[in-house]
């Protein structure tokens, strides 16, 4: 790691591993395939020559697509195909396979550039999560957001992929808001914190 640098998470995705480190910077090696993990060396939103691309990583390395390595990055996570990385000041972005709509883009094709997530410019979000081909975000309001593959339930909702984030409805009987959030093949969980001991009245 980087002198001064310090992990404070540590990722492991199917062909690849991730660490963000105190403060706020991401290293990742493995496959770098669709630059899943964000180690093409790229200005913000240009797709790379062949001479930027970058394969494969056998050590931890910093990742070299703007704007992810110029910013501090609050969350990161990745997929099987697809990362995706949230800065400080709570813009989301992806990049990778975009085969089920997993980057949020409203599109299907590749994105080798990280690309901010349609649908949340104005919307701080806090973390996210990546499952197999979809994306939960959880924002700073504790509002969950859920894009991607949508196959047996795991985006929250109807069995339908979605090429946008959508909010999730929770379950409002008990108030609680959304502490922590974690995405595996297909399935996605949150951890709430009660804000109320009583529930709502129907």
């Amino acid at each position: 790691m980087p002198p001064g640098h310090e992990a404070q998470r540590v990722l492991c995705g199917i062909d690849s591993s991730m660490i963000l480190t105190v403060p706020g910077q991401a290293l990742a090696c493995g496959s770098n395939r669709f630059n899943k993990l964000g180690l093409d060396y790229l200005s913000l939103g240009e797709e790379p020559a062949s001479h930027q691309q970058v394969e494969e990583a056998l050590s931890f390395t910093p990742l070299g697509s703007a704007p992810l390595d110029q910013e501090a990055l609050l969350s990161v996570d990745l997929g099987t195909a697809h990362s995706a990385a949230v800065t400080t000041s709570g813009d989301c972005y992806t990049f990778g396979s975009n085969q089920h709509g997993q980057l949020g883009t409203n599109a299907r094709q590749v994105s080798r550039a990280p690309c901010q997530v349609q649908g949340l410019q104005g919307i701080k979000i806090a973390m996210v999560a990546c499952g197999d081909a979809f994306t939960v975000a959880i924002g700073t309001d504790g509002e969950v957001y859920s894009w991607g593959k949508g196959a047996r339930g795991r985006l929250g909702r109807r069995d339908e992929d979605a090429g946008l984030p959508r909010p999730v409805q929770l379950d409002e009987t008990h108030p609680y808001t959304v502490t922590s959030v974690s995405c595996c093949h297909g399935n996605t969980l949150l951890a709430v914190r009660s804000i109320t001991d009583e529930p709502v009245p129907p």
